[in-house]
């Protein structure tokens, strides 16, 4: 089975063994939205996906190599662990899961290896998101840390730090008519016509415990589809969600359709304060904002794969510098106290600040 993943600058093509389809069905329904029976481009990766049996697929002197943390993530399913040997001009990542044969350098060498378990689902769409992710940095693509909403051709992204109130502000607006989720997590810019386009990109929601319990009908999701122990977690433990369940939960499945940058939004969660809002209009401190949630491959070097793929940022910065002269049709907006927002009403205010 060839299958092709066409997004933006970089097209995968995936050659699929007849005994790998079944386990590899996840990570094609995962990115179903970006999949095709052929390629928009020649592919800029080949990646040949084959049935794994741990005993049988790896030497034996494999496993006597010390393991080696490969990725460390606050979601312990992405966490990852493998034996790394070097040989012929490849690298081999080896747990029992997963087998990733990657080429040492993608400029010469676009090929790759991976054999996979009903284990591996996890690890594959994270090494394929990766994958993409590093090309488009390379290929100039500007990569934004942020979540996002939709409505009449427009995004809104949300952002700030850990524990700031961005899903308690997604689902705040989802609850108003009109809006769609539109992206989870990253977000991929381009500069069209003096406007910045957002490009959305799937991820599996993690979802702390405390928002799960405060919606009745998600929290019913999650005990009877995700993780039956629910009640057993403190409110700021996460919950690594199937995507599926959570879009349904928030009734609008992903689409990969890009949208038009309107407005940024940076919450700061304070439970039982009145809700304050107002208007960064000052150029540097909106610069500054808009760089804090760059996504940078520098930042995650705990990747050790990436090293078959390291941006050399030369285009990247460039395109960053670029979005700069379009930050003028895009509302950056503070948000403080209780989240609970009517979007319409909040862009449809005066622009100057207010509090």
């Amino acid at each position: 089975m060839n299958r092709y993943l066409n997004f933006l600058h970089t097209t995968v093509a995936f050659d699929v063994a007849d005994d790998a389809a079944p386990v590899f069905e996840p990570v094609q329904r995962f990115f179903r939205h970006l999949m095709a029976d052929r390629p928009v481009r020649e592919p800029t990766f080949r990646i040949t996906v084959l049935g794994y049996d741990p005993d049988t697929d790896v030497e034996p002197a494999v496993w006597d190599v010390p393991p080696s943390i490969v990725r460390r993530s606050n979601a312990a399913e992405f966490n990852f662990d493998a034996h790394v040997v070097t040989a012929g001009g490849r690298r081999r990542y080896v747990n029992r899961a997963t087998l990733v044969d990657a080429p040492l350098d993608v400029a010469t060498d676009n090929t790759f290896t991976v054999r996979i378990t009903e284990k591996s689902t996890v690890q594959i769409l994270d090494f394929v998101r990766d994958l993409v992710i590093r090309h488009e940095e390379n290929a100039g693509t500007v990569v934004l840390h942020a979540s996002g909403v939709g409505k009449d051709g427009a995004a809104v992204i949300i952002a700030g730090a850990k524990g700031a109130g961005k899903t308690t502000t997604l689902l705040s607006v989802l609850r108003r008519p009109g809006w769609k989720y539109f992206t989870g997590d990253k977000l991929f810019c381009t500069l069209d016509d003096g406007h910045i386009t957002v490009y959305p990109w799937r991820d599996y929601p993690y979802v702390g415990v405390g928002t799960i319990r405060s919606d009745p009908r998600l929290e019913k999701l999650v005990r009877e589809n995700v993780d039956a122990s629910i009640d057993s977690y403190e409110p700021g433990h996460k919950i690594l969600m199937d995507p599926d369940i959570f879009e349904s939960w928030v009734g609008a499945e992903f689409s990969a359709e890009p949208l038009r940058l309107a407005a940024l939004l940076l919450p700061e969660v304070r439970p039982g304060e009145p809700l304050t809002t107002w208007r960064l209009t000052d150029g540097n401190e909106r610069w500054a904002h808009l760089n804090k949630i760059v996504d940078r491959q520098v930042d995650t070097t705990f990747f050790t794969w990436q090293s078959h793929l390291v941006p050399d940022y030369a285009r990247f910065y460039a395109s960053l510098a670029e979005l700069r002269t379009a930050l003028d049709t895009v509302e950056m907006i503070r948000l403080r106290g209780t989240l609970d927002i009517d979007l319409d009403v909040l862009l449809s205010e005066e622009k100057e600040p207010r509090s």
